[in-house]
């Protein structure tokens, strides 16, 4: 008797060790038998406990894997989702993305800027994660915006400007925190960004966080020298709120003498011709919508101005400043102008 009793004890502990947890652990107790939750049978498959979905961003589209960013999610909700043997549906129908017009709901074919809700069971504690079993995959095709995808075109056209600044750094960080963009976002386009340039530690710090921090060299006010980054860049947006140009100011002296770089009448206003969208999301807090012919707003369309600037010392920053960009009513933002660009 007491061996039937230690056998089915064990069966019973066996029962509860069914299924791997989001936090790596193999054993978890449920609580509850929960509406989203498919117990296991004796005999059976063994199916394990699927959540009900979360709903993110599309950052990044690549050939087998998608990078995401948890709608409202903080710095750390950034994603990996392999497309190897996952079942994808659009707005709940089967969705084959190697079918001719397959991506005809997306503004250039491309699934960057689209939300996306995931069911998972599982993430690998890597950074970016990795959503793993993954239950279902299903594309929305209302909602899109690919903000994301256009800032990272301004940052890496910044990169290529007086790439003297940027050509031998080490570390670089990404200062979004005066856009739109929620922080799962901003963290995105950071680390999209470096990877775009082989810099493998990739920041979200602001000028004052980078100077708490010890990474800038003469910030203290009694050091009469002159502030830099010796191994990094530092990179910024920030977007004006219908206000007047609005430069990021991180101290007095970055901007003391910064002059306007001489201008052709044809580069005035121009529209930048950038490459293909890489990475997308988020539409700004701060558009402001676009007018008809006939005067009237049109509540799909909206712009947004911004300032951009890279900065290495108070003597080295580049900056565009009086950006401007416009939304279509599919979500898509183009092309950008720049005002006028300046050099300290």
């Amino acid at each position: 008797m007491k061996r039937l009793f230690a056998a089915m004890l064990c069966l019973c502990l066996l029962a509860g060790c069914g299924r791997t947890d989001s936090t790596g652990n193999t054993c978890r107790a449920e609580e509850g038998s929960g509406e989203n939750m498919v117990s296991d049978t004796m005999g059976g498959s063994g199916e394990k406990a699927v959540s009900a979905g979360e709903t993110f961003r599309i950052i990044q589209e690549q050939p087998e894997n998608l990078l995401l960013a948890k709608t409202d999610g903080n710095s750390v909700d950034v994603y990996t989702l392999s497309l190897r043997d996952v079942e994808l549906t659009l707005d709940g129908n089967a969705f084959d993305r190697n079918e001719p017009g397959a991506y005809q709901s997306f503004p250039d074919g491309a699934l960057t800027g689209a939300l996306v809700e995931v069911a998972y069971d599982l993430v690998l504690e890597t950074y970016p994660g990795q959503l793993a079993e993954v239950t279902a995959v299903n594309i929305r095709s209302d909602g899109f915006d690919d903000l994301c995808a256009l800032y990272l075109r301004v940052l890496d056209d910044l990169w290529a400007v007086d790439e003297g600044l940027n050509s031998d750094i080490t570390m670089l960080s990404v200062d979004l925190s005066q856009t739109g963009l929620s922080d799962s976002e901003q963290a995105a386009v950071a680390w999209v960004f470096g990877g775009m340039h082989d810099i493998s530690e990739t920041m979200t710090m602001s000028y004052e966080e980078l100077a708490a921090e010890g990474y800038l060299s003469d910030t203290a006010p009694e050091v009469d020298g002159i502030p830099h980054w010796k191994d990094g860049c530092l990179f910024t947006i920030t977007e004006q709120n219908g206000q007047d140009s609005i430069h990021v100011e991180q101290d007095s002296k970055n901007i003391t003498g910064a002059d306007p770089l001489p201008r052709t009448e044809e580069e005035s206003g121009a529209a930048c011709q950038l490459p293909p969208a890489e990475a997308g999301q988020g539409q700004s807090d701060f558009c402001q919508p676009v007018k008809t012919e006939g005067g009237e707003p049109d509540a799909l369309q909206n712009t947004v101005t911004f300032d951009a600037q890279k900065w290495r010392s108070a003597l080295g920053a580049y900056f565009f400043t009086d950006c401007t960009a416009s939304r279509d009513a599919q979500g898509h933002w183009g092309d950008y102008t720049v005002g006028a660009a300046a050099i300290s």
